[in-house]
């Protein structure tokens, strides 16, 4: 079964099939760790990401965008200079300050809450980006889509109250199952994360309920989970949710946080129903984890051979012959008119090859039509 596995992985490995699919690339003069998205790719880009907004809309988030740098005082404020300055870019001198290229997207959303005052009826507050991201990861570290310098986090940051903690990440579990479902993942592995006793910043009253939080969350769904002793970032407990794919590896894609630092920090507040301020908890979620690096699971769960919905390319029309391409036109314009990604393959190379030839490129459907379709009206389906 290992030895199967590993052939498999080979097969499946997305920076070949990427190649091969003409889906993406690194090209060595843009540097290590940075991608282009051909055109095949970036369908198949936009098909995730329109379904993660169509989803995030659904589900009563609020779309923001944030730039790809800041000053320094922003990343000193939110702890990243001082906690995570190795894994950013180096800082940029301009005549008005220290910049560096962000490596989170949760100090800017932190901006927006604080943009005026808030009140309790506001919450939960749902902020959602597809925001990118630069960090510096080690030369020896990076691997195609999956270990990458800048890439693009379908990034939510809940701001709830206490009361509404439990049910903010409860819902955040349906939300996230779900959306994963839908693009073919069924097997998950939870992890809950808790407190570091050497490493924390926060109220161990907080962390306690913040923890029992996400338990009761794992609970109430009927879910089997691992508890990692002392694993949590040191601003908050959290749960990852791993993925199995079609060859039984496991992939951690998303993560529910729960965050006490970032709103001290900020001196984040809202105005509660007794007319007095407090401090809303933070919920950071990343749902796919990365664009980037979900593409590369995808790739390598499915070998290449996307479901019909997200196929660069659905359905390929080939004549028999030169005499049945006007009816193989009409084909495809009927189904271009319903929405359809569709092409027509001309009679010019022998059927058989262009058979071959558009299983190679893994097309979901190829419609053959010959005498008996244009007569008839019908397609075969090969």
């Amino acid at each position: 079964q290992h030895l199967h596995r590993l052939e498999e992985a080979l097969k499946r490995d997305h920076r070949k099939l990427a190649t091969e699919l003409d889906l993406l690339s690194f090209p060595s003069e843009l540097g290590g760790g940075l991608a282009v998205w051909h055109p095949k790719g970036a369908i198949v880009r936009k098909l995730m990401e329109d379904y993660s907004r169509q989803r995030h809309e659904q589900g009563g988030y609020e779309f923001v965008f944030t730039p790809h740098l800041a000053n320094g005082k922003l990343f000193e404020t939110s702890g990243h200079l001082q906690w995570y300055a190795d894994g950013m870019y180096p800082p940029m001198e301009m005549d008005n300050g220290t910049y560096y290229m962000k490596p989170m997207n949760c100090p800017m959303h932190c901006l927006i809450y604080k943009s005026r005052q808030r009140s309790y009826r506001e919450l939960p507050l749902r902020l959602f980006e597809l925001g990118n991201v630069y960090r510096y990861e080690r030369a020896g570290t990076l691997h195609g889509l999956l270990r990458i310098r800048g890439f693009t986090q379908d990034d939510s940051h809940i701001y709830c109250t206490e009361e509404q903690l439990a049910d903010e990440i409860a819902s955040l579990l349906d939300f996230v199952l779900s959306v994963l479902r839908a693009f073919g993942f069924d097997e998950f592995t939870f992890n809950l994360s808790t407190k570091n006793p050497d490493k924390y910043v926060g109220d161990d009253a907080i962390w306690d309920h913040a923890t029992e939080a996400l338990r009761e969350a794992l609970d109430r769904h009927g879910l089997e989970y691992a508890v990692k002793e002392g694993d949590a970032a040191f601003y908050g407990p959290k749960i990852d949710i791993d993925v199995q794919d079609a060859i039984g590896r496991s992939w951690q894609l998303s993560t529910i946080q729960a965050d006490f630092q970032l709103p001290e920090r900020f001196d984040l507040e809202y105005v509660g129903s007794d007319n007095e301020r407090h401090r809303p908890i933070m919920l950071h979620r990343a749902l796919l984890g990365s664009i980037e690096r979900f593409m590369g699971v995808l790739i390598e769960h499915y070998a290449g051979n996307f479901p019909t919905w997200l196929a660069p390319l659905q359905v390929r029309v080939l004549p028999v012959a030169t005499a049945h391409e006007e009816y193989a036109e009409a084909v495809r314009s009927r189904l271009a008119d319903a929405g359809v990604r569709v092409d027509m393959i001309g009679a010019t190379d022998a059927l058989g090859k262009r058979i071959r030839s558009s299983k190679m490129e893994k097309i979901p459907y190829i419609l053959v039509v010959g005498d008996d379709d244009v007569a008839a009206g019908t397609v075969g389906v090969n």
